[in-house]
């Protein structure tokens, strides 16, 4: 999927034309990396519909600085302390043949069909809802899937037994190390109701009863 956002040089820099560039409905923007840096302003409302996507932060974008396409990276996302309104993005721009650090969503799949959910019940915990890959821009995967249907009660899952997109690697798994990703947990049955008046009654024939 292909995501292009517009943006336009920006004249001035400082608070004062930042603060403008909001009035305007705009978005004070950075553009760094593998390109001089670009001061830029982008449409506010388009930034604030974009953002509800899951796959605006992590898939390669294509900016369109008044006709110049960069590829890029959203990187960070600054908001005002108290107002639903965005105060300042950064996009690192990438080079093709360079690999790009980025934070990959998990998507677990396939658990409501799981052992431990449809014959026990249990409880399904995500631990980690995204993935730190390195990997060239032309081979960063939007999400990855990852298939929960034969996770029974107790088990979990680790990064280790999920293969990696092609041409994608594991930032944890080249440290040595192998994350909990998903857990299944809870009770393997039912447990029988108590019979309070049942309880009553035997514990009061081993009290015995006063005599007069």
């Amino acid at each position: 999927m292909e995501i292009t956002v517009a943006a336009t040089i920006r004249k001035n820099s400082g608070r004062g034309s930042a603060r403008e560039n909001r009035r305007n409905g705009m978005v004070p923007a950075i553009i760094y990396g593998a390109c001089e840096p670009l001061s830029v302003a982008c449409s506010a409302r388009e930034l604030a519909v974009r953002l509800r996507d899951e796959a605006f932060r992590s898939t390669l974008l294509t900016l369109d600085v008044e006709g110049r396409k960069i590829p890029a990276l959203l990187r960070e996302v600054q908001m005002h302390p108290y107002k639903r309104e965005i105060v300042h993005i950064d996009f690192q721009a990438v080079s093709a043949d360079s690999e790009v650090a980025a934070n990959v969503p998990l998507h677990f799949i396939g658990v409501e069909d799981s052992p431990g959910v449809k014959l026990h019940r249990a409880i399904f915990t995500s631990v980690e809802n995204q993935v730190a890959i390195h990997c060239l821009p032309k081979d960063l995967p939007e999400f990855i899937n990852i298939d929960s249907s034969d996770l029974d009660i107790g088990k979990s899952i680790h990064l280790s037994e999920i293969a990696a997109p092609e041409g994608v690697r594991f930032d944890a798994i080249v440290r040595g190390e192998d994350p909990v990703l998903a857990v299944m947990s809870g009770q393997t049955a039912e447990e029988e109701p108590v019979d309070v008046e049942d309880t009553t009654s035997v514990d009061e024939e081993a009290a015995g009863t006063p005599t007069e």
